[in-house]
């Protein structure tokens, strides 16, 4: 009963899409059984960011970089994104996801999209997500052995001032959590 026959009907979903390939194949699916692609809006909040915002401007806008920001001039990109807060009253959501679910396979590979795609036919949707795929399309997959190798989680702890909790000690987080709120 949400859609009409009249004006335009839209559905805007925010992430995260799933939690894993299957559940946000079977999510896709079922939106597609009541909309059209273009009527479905996949949001990252996080992209609302003004220095987010900023990137394809920077990268496009200007000349010089635009020339040089290609694989002869630049080795290696690395992309933190550190948050001063602890989980403040997020712990419901945050103790389901953690920061690989919440920060990597949403925020961290959105920017990643913006910074290692091509320069887009126009900046249109469709062109720009397929630009971001095609970068997706060519990044490794680890399987087991190489996700230990070449990754670390972790939990923050008490920080040194009195009000800097460790995230166990957080409202609503439980204390025996072994959820990550650290991934490198």
């Amino acid at each position: 009963g949400l859609m009409s026959d009249t004006g335009y009907n839209r559905l805007m979903v925010e992430k995260p899409f799933g939690t894993s390939y299957k559940t946000a194949e079977e999510l896709q699916n079922q939106l597609e059984s009541g909309f059209s692609d273009d009527q479905i809006f996949r949001i990252d909040h996080y992209l609302g960011k003004e220095m987010v915002q900023n990137i394809p401007a920077v990268r496009f806008g200007n000349p010089i970089l635009d020339a040089t920001w290609n694989k002869n001039y630049i080795k290696n990109v690395q992309v933190t994104l550190a948050e001063q807060l602890g989980v403040e009253e997020r712990a419901g959501y945050y103790n389901t996801s953690g920061a690989l679910l919440d920060m990597i396979q949403n925020h961290a590979f959105q920017i990643v999209g913006w910074l290692a795609m091509e320069k887009p036919s126009s900046f249109s949707d469709t062109d720009i997500r397929a630009a971001k795929n095609t970068v997706f399309s060519k990044l490794k997959m680890y399987d087991e052995r190489e996700v230990v190798a070449n990754f670390v989680r972790g939990q923050y702890g008490r920080g040194r001032e009195v009000w800097q909790k460790s995230y166990t000690e957080e409202p609503d987080v439980p204390a025996d959590s072994k959820n990550d709120t650290y991934v490198a």
